[in-house]
């Protein structure tokens, strides 16, 4: 079985090919997926939208996120990242803290520190 560090980094690997299905995959049936500066999305079909508000409705095309550190402890899973998102033509590079607790080898909680203001000019210039 992997470990939970493992998991994390397949799941990162898999939001690059941008398929939902196979993202929906890592999940618990009652994730709880919050972006920090905006609403929580609870449940598998609320995420779901989310995600695929990211991959279709924003018109991203590309998706990277480069760990700069990770570390775990039992069940939690937390790393420093820079996501790098192509949407609507444009590159951002992200800042973020992404924190994940995991159950029986799914995320059944993820959690995103970023600052908004970061993604939205970059997005807007």
């Amino acid at each position: 079985m992997a470990t939970n560090e493992q998991i994390i980094k397949d799941f990162n690997a898999a939001f690059s090919r941008l398929n939902v299905d196979e993202v929906m995959g890592f999940f618990t049936d009652d994730i709880v997926y919050h972006n920090i500066p905006w609403p929580a999305a609870v449940g598998r079909a609320e995420v779901r939208k989310v995600i695929e508000g990211f991959f279709t409705g924003m018109g991203m095309t590309a998706a990277n996120f480069e760990v700069v550190k990770q570390v775990s402890a039992g069940n939690l899973v937390m790393n420093e990242r820079v996501d790098y998102l192509t949407i609507g033509g444009k590159t951002v590079a992200l800042p973020v803290a992404g924190v994940f607790e995991l159950v029986n080898g799914k995320i059944k909680a993820w959690r995103d520190y970023f600052d908004a203001d970061t993604f939205n000019k970059a997005l807007a210039g």
